[in-house]
């Protein structure tokens, strides 16, 4: 599969809303819009097959990224396209000076936890019930750039 990493544009918000809703806390149009619209915010979708097929929030200040959502479409999961939606966007935040990048993931969602392992991130510690539908603790993660 071809696939192309960029930054989101406006015009892709409706697509990733769409995607998002198959996430326990699924990000919105609206609140994709206006992160667009923050000067710290850095998102990015991956493009392959006439579509979006996922997206990434992140936080860019004083050289250190935060991952806030990485969403891919059901239909396309387990086919390397998080792994080059997240490669593609900690390649363009690295040329924007970003040295750190640091993440919350759930402590019950595996493959998210493998994905970000093998791209080489590590346990930074655990935030105990941080996350409430479904409850879970929070494992926090971070990658050197």
């Amino acid at each position: 599969m071809e696939l192309s990493v960029r930054p989101m544009a406006a015009a892709d918000t409706a697509a990733c809303a769409v995607i998002a809703d198959a996430d326990a806390e699924p990000w919105t149009e609206s609140q994709l819009l206006s992160e667009l619209e923050s000067p710290a915010a850095r998102l990015f979708v991956a493009e392959g097959d006439g579509g979006v097929l996922g997206f990434a929030v992140f936080q860019l200040a004083a050289g250190e990224a935060i991952l806030y959502a990485l969403n891919v479409d059901p239909a396309a999961r387990r086919k390397g396209v998080g792994a080059a939606l997240l490669a593609g966007a900690l390649a363009a935040l690295k040329a924007e000076g970003a040295d750190q990048c640091f993440l919350e993931v759930r402590a019950a969602n595996a493959p998210a936890l493998a994905l970000y392992r093998r791209l080489g991130f590590s346990s930074a510690g655990v935030r105990r019930g941080f996350y409430r539908d479904p409850p879970d603790d929070a494992v926090v993660m971070t990658l050197t750039l």
